[in-house]
């Protein structure tokens, strides 16, 4: 029961935070429930970042946002929890907030702030709610960067 809870507290958050999205260029179709932002675009909710060419917003039937897809030179910054911060680069990154999914697909490569501790691969998932972390690397090997206290 405390795991529903939790789920449910952390879940809310992701999707209730204001989402600030600046760009040169805005549309919105009514028809696909969609948003296209283009051109020098910054999205901000609360302390996550995320700067990319092009941003499309999905949203449900309600209207409320349901997946990001940021395209071209995407740079981001998530705080998973009070001790995780992260910050990389990807050519393409898809955020499904209900399931907290972040898919990055392209030259992805992920640092933790707080410790220095970085990957770098093809694909790499990220689950903010589970914090699970998965990476493919299908040209280059993986590449893992982990401290070490002796």
């Amino acid at each position: 029961m405390k795991k529903i809870i939790y789920l449910f507290a952390v879940v809310s958050f992701l999707i209730s935070a204001e989402l600030k999205i600046t760009s040169k260029f805005f549309n919105y179709d009514s028809k696909k429930l969609e948003s296209i932002f283009k051109g020098d675009v910054n999205a901000t909710k609360g302390s996550d970042n995320i700067l990319c060419n092009e941003l499309i917003v999905y949203f449900n039937k309600n209207k409320k946002p349901i997946k990001y897809i940021a395209i071209g030179n995407v740079r981001f910054i998530f705080k998973m929890d009070e001790n995780s911060t992260y910050k990389g680069k990807t050519d393409k990154l898809t955020y499904l907030l209900m399931t907290g999914e972040i898919i990055l697909n392209g030259n992805a490569f992920i640092k933790k702030i707080e410790t220095n501790e970085s990957i770098s691969g093809d694909i790499i998932k990220i689950n903010r709610i589970t914090k699970n972390i998965e990476v493919e690397g299908n040209k280059k090997p993986v590449n893992i960067i982990i401290k070490v206290d002796e």
